[in-house]
């Protein structure tokens, strides 16, 4: 699958574009200080007023959202989101205005995630970051892992992960990837015990409680993107002109034409897996050749009778002269 396929004129148009100057969203205390290189989850404490010393399925019944963030950029992490409160307390999320994050400023998002937070005692979250290396070294490999089967892995770790914590969860809202029918058939063979399981297009503008899995994902992410700590020298951290991230976004392919590099590609930031990589490095990498000598009287297996043990001399040399690399 290709991540092209997952963006488009909307999630454009939706998108902001973190410039340098711009006001970045402050450090966050849930994400991990460094390079985010690896990906990573963080789960909220249960509220308290979800929380039982009583058999789980006589605790206070829960209902749960699920939300992504990023799934159609090139540049940057994907992010999946869960928000879970008393099915009792969900009309309270409407009063807070909850909407699809997509459609909100900067501020307001950030503001409605404050309000999560400052209510933990009835409001529960946790997210999951995957990486944009991680995303690669899944859709690259040999057995390829496509976006969707990461997605619905991703959310089924999320829920077990707030079930594992104690919480009654009996009502689940999801806003699709592939075909709701399907996907609802997984999850609902998945969580058997769960008593409701929803899985619907436009789900964060329809339920509050996947609009605020939606506030989750997306202010972890721009936090992440803001912060963002290159290892590669000579570029810039204070610098940010890569646009939203989008394929479609001119600045963000004029970025990505900057930091190529011949040989190694792109920084850590960039998702080699999508088309529009792909295309760059096509066209502006070189051709490398990866050499096996054969075995010379020099290089005799030390074990002759193994042969699963034969050392074989390798050496590689690069076919073409070239600048030496960034990073």
């Amino acid at each position: 699958m290709n991540g092209d396929d997952c963006s488009n004129d909307s999630d454009l148009k939706d998108s902001h574009t973190l410039e340098s100057g711009t006001n970045c969203t402050a450090t966050l205390n849930h994400i991990p200080s460094g390079p985010c290189t690896l990906s990573w989850s963080h789960n909220s404490l249960v509220p308290i007023k979800v929380s039982s010393q009583l058999p789980i399925s006589d605790r206070p019944p829960c209902i749960l959202g699920v939300d992504e963030a990023g799934r159609g950029p090139v540049l940057g992490p994907m992010v999946y989101a869960v928000c879970y409160t008393l099915i009792s307390h969900q009309d309270k999320l409407k009063d807070i205005g909850f909407a699809d994050s997509k459609v909100l400023n900067e501020t307001q998002r950030d503001k409605l995630f404050a309000t999560i937070e400052k209510q933990s005692e009835w409001i529960g979250w946790a997210a999951t970051v995957c990486s944009p290396q991680d995303i690669s070294e899944s859709m690259l490999r040999r057995a390829k892992y496509n976006l969707n089967a990461l997605a619905h892995d991703t959310t089924i770790n999320l829920i077990q992960s707030v079930l594992d914590q104690g919480v009654n969860i009996q009502e689940v809202y999801v806003d699709t990837v592939g075909s709701p029918e399907s996907y609802q058939a997984k999850l609902a063979k998945r969580f058997p015990k769960i008593g409701k399981i929803v899985v619907s297009k436009k789900a964060d503008s329809l339920f509050p409680i996947v609009s605020a899995a939606s506030i989750c994902a997306k202010v972890t992410r721009d936090a992440i993107l803001c912060n963002w700590e290159f290892v590669e020298p000579g570029i810039d951290s204070t610098q940010r002109t890569f646009g939203s991230g989008y394929p479609a976004d001119p600045k963000t392919v004029a970025w990505l034409k900057k930091h190529l590099d011949p040989v190694f590609g792109f920084p850590r930031i960039v998702r080699f897996s999508w088309s529009t990589t792909a295309k760059l490095l096509e066209m502006q990498g070189v051709d490398v050749l990866w050499e096996d000598e054969v075995e010379t009287d020099s290089h005799k297996p030390l074990f002759p009778n193994n042969e699963s043990t034969k050392i074989w001399p390798v050496t590689s040399r690069i076919v073409q002269t070239m600048k030496p690399c960034q990073f």
